[in-house]
């Protein structure tokens, strides 16, 4: 009885199309993920204990540092540029979501100019950013 001689088996496997499901899922995993935006400007803001949950939709946000300088979402404006660089944000929609964060060092002057500005622009949704002191009562 003659036996045949069998050529040696191949046991390795292709990955190759498993490798690229993972990468895709990667990219599908960091494309979806949204990441919380943390302000690059360092402000000390005032305290409150009442305290409403705003929303992660759609805001403009105006700070004042406490040496009076603007920033429109974290980019210095000067006082006469507040207005035109408030009306490239927003695209003059007066529903769009204003949040004033003014440290808690600003002088009062520099807060009701803002405040003077979004009131003349129509801005009607404007919400004063503070920390939550904790004491609810």
């Amino acid at each position: 009885m003659r036996l045949r001689n069998r050529p040696p088996r191949d046991y390795t496997v292709d990955i190759t199309s498993l490798v690229d499901i993972v990468f895709l899922m990667l990219i599908f995993f960091m494309v979806s993920t949204s990441f919380k935006v943390a302000s690059s400007l360092k402000l000390e803001l005032p305290s409150s204990t009442s305290h409403e949950q705003v929303s992660e939709s759609k805001e403009v946000v105006v700070s004042i540092s406490a040496k009076g300088q603007f920033f429109v979402q974290d980019e210095p404006v000067s006082d006469r540029e507040l207005r035109k660089r408030i009306l490239n944000e927003t695209k003059g929609d007066p529903n769009m979501r204003m949040v004033l964060r003014a440290d808690a060092k600003t002088q009062h002057r520099y807060v009701v100019r803002a405040l003077d500005v979004l009131r003349g622009l129509g801005m009607g949704k404007v919400s004063i950013a503070t920390v939550d002191t904790g004491n609810n009562q």
